[in-house]
Parts: C-alpha cells; structure tokens; sequence
C-alpha cells in the first residue's frame, strides 16, 4: 500500500513539475479544452470519465468529470468546481486531497504578482466552461 501511495504522490509531483515547465507558453493564454488536456486529463481521462492513463495509481476513485450535472439534478455548480479546481480552499472536513492545489500553481505560474489573480481567474473560469460543455445527460 505504501508503495501505491509513494507512486501517486510521485505522479502528482511530476504533473506540477511538467505543468511548471511549461509556463514559457502562458497557461492563461491556452483554451479550457487545452488545458484540461495538459493538465488533468492524466487522471480524469481526455473524455473526463476518470478514466485516464494515471487513474489506475490514485488511491480514490477519479470522478467521472463528464456527469458533474447528472449527478447535480441536471444544474452545473460552476463555482463549486472552481473552487474545487482552485483547490486553495479545501474545507478540512471533507478529507485529504489528491489533486494538485492548481490556484497556487496557476497563481505561481502566472507570476506571483498584483495581476496573477486576475489570470488565475480566467484560467479557472475557462476550465470550468470547457467541463460545462463536456457534460452528459441522460438522453445522450
């Protein structure tokens, strides 16, 4: 068991890490789609089923991204998932988590400086429209 842990903490360092050497393109500057494919879709899959290459290692089941509506009475919670993307905030009681803080790492990536905030936002903001149009209903 311990060794399953020592490999997803691995993997989760060597995403931050790839994610923080690709900053010489500015990650505020990419789409939603293109970011979640560089940055989450190792674990969440390129559909957003949970299903990607790392998602085997990762000790918790990775959500199926594709159904966050389904599961919400047909409602998108936008600033919930922004929020959980952030990931700054992490309310205590709900455990231990395994993704990457990614508002630190965008706030970081994007400087650290009176702007980065703003950027941060908007990295957010297009995250969460693109997992906006990639959910499925029920009729689909």
């Amino acid at each position: 068991m311990h060794a399953k842990k020592f490999i997803t903490s691995a993997t989760a360092i060597v995403l931050v890490a790839g994610f923080n050497a690709s900053m010489a393109t500015e990650v505020v500057d990419w789409t939603g789609q293109e970011n979640f494919e560089r940055l989450c879709a190792a674990c969440h899959g390129v559909s957003g089923r949970g299903d990607g290459p790392v998602a085997a290692e990762i000790i918790k089941k990775v959500p199926d991204l594709s159904r966050i509506a389904a599961r919400n009475d047909g409602n998108f919670p936008r600033q919930i998932i922004k929020n959980v993307i952030d990931g700054r905030w992490r309310i205590d009681a709900h455990g231990t988590q395994q993704m990457p803080v990614w508002g630190y790492e965008f706030y970081i990536g994007e400087g650290a400086d009176a702007f980065s905030e703003v950027r941060v936002s908007k990295i957010l903001d297009d995250l969460v429209a693109y997992l906006e149009s990639i959910q499925i209903t029920d009729a689909d």
